[in-house]
């Protein structure tokens, strides 16, 4: 059974436990009030990392709202493009971003004191167009570079383009003309490979390197191509890396071909890995100059 509480009664009740006088105060001479906060940041505590601190000149360090002119650095200049020229794409990433930096720095500091009326604003201006011209540079260089590529992937199709050709030709010469296209690729291997026409010419520290590997690989398998046209079962393809390549730059084809199924059938022919490959290359190489400096001087 439910209960009905009159709606009168409610109000009559809520009427007479109102306050009938106004709330007084007693012994007010006896309070006593701690002076006003004044409103500083000294009152908030500030993290030393937050990244607003990164607006600032001296981060965290920082004492006020803005350097005055004379605390700029208005005797430096922007860098010069042989300057960046120089630099790797990790080092202008690097010029580009504390460049950026500071030129927001350097907004905000002309903001605060475009708002106090101070009264060398130009020389935040002076600043910021070095910055600014140092940042268009860079874009320049880097636009430079791209060009450079583009161009060297051109370079390098037309490059592919040719080798293919010249090597369809070789493999088709008759033996008449052979030895024209053997002088055709000694003068071309050294144009795109640096693989000299004689031994002792070579600095294996400096020219045995990733060209001379490519330029082997295209020897060899250039010449290897040409004497299975007529001796179709001399050899078994792939060769296995540069143990195998080599012999045919240093050795005429049969040799080569003979030498090859040699070490297959000692089981020397290994497949080094990459690390072992320049070591190897030039370790064989100085073994050969030594071999046939000993030749000339017998012959002498």
């Amino acid at each position: 059974m439910s209960i009905r509480i009159p709606v009168r009664f409610l109000r009559t009740s809520s009427r007479s436990l109102a306050r009938s006088k106004p709330l007084a105060f007693t012994n007010l001479k006896n309070i006593k009030l701690r002076e006003p906060i004044v409103p500083t940041h000294q009152n908030f505590d500030v993290s030393p990392d937050h990244p607003l601190w990164a607006f600032f000149a001296d981060g965290n360090e920082s004492t006020a709202a803005f350097r005055e002119s004379e605390d700029l650095d208005t005797s430096s200049r922007a860098w010069s493009f042989p300057e960046l020229r120089r630099k790797s794409f990790e080092d202008l990433h690097k010029i580009w971003y504390l460049t950026l930096k500071e030129r927001n720095i350097l907004a905000r500091e002309h903001k605060v004191a475009s708002y106090y009326s101070y009264p060398k604003l130009d020389t935040y201006d002076d600043v910021d167009n070095k910055l600014k011209l140092t940042q268009k540079r860079i874009k320049q260089v880097l636009l430079e570079r791209q060009v450079a590529n583009e161009r060297a992937q051109t370079l390098t199709e037309e490059q592919e383009s040719y080798l293919n050709e010249f090597k369809q030709n070789y493999i088709e010469a008759g033996e008449a003309d052979i030895i024209s296209w053997n002088e055709k690729l000694i003068r071309l291997q050294y144009a795109f490979f640096g693989i000299e026409p004689q031994l002792q010419d070579y600095d294996l520290a400096q020219d045995i390197n990733l060209t001379f590997i490519k330029g082997l690989d295209f020897v060899a398998d250039l010449k290897v191509s040409r004497h299975l046209a007529s001796n179709p079962d001399s050899i078994s393809l792939p060769l296995n890396g540069v143990i195998e390549q080599l012999p045919f730059l240093l050795r005429s084809t049969e040799d080569a071909v003979n030498e090859v199924n040699a070490l297959r059938e000692a089981g020397h022919s290994l497949k080094l890995d990459k690390i072992d490959v320049l070591p190897f290359l030039r370790n064989a190489l100085e073994k050969a100059i030594a071999e046939e400096a000993a030749e000339a001087e017998e012959d002498a």
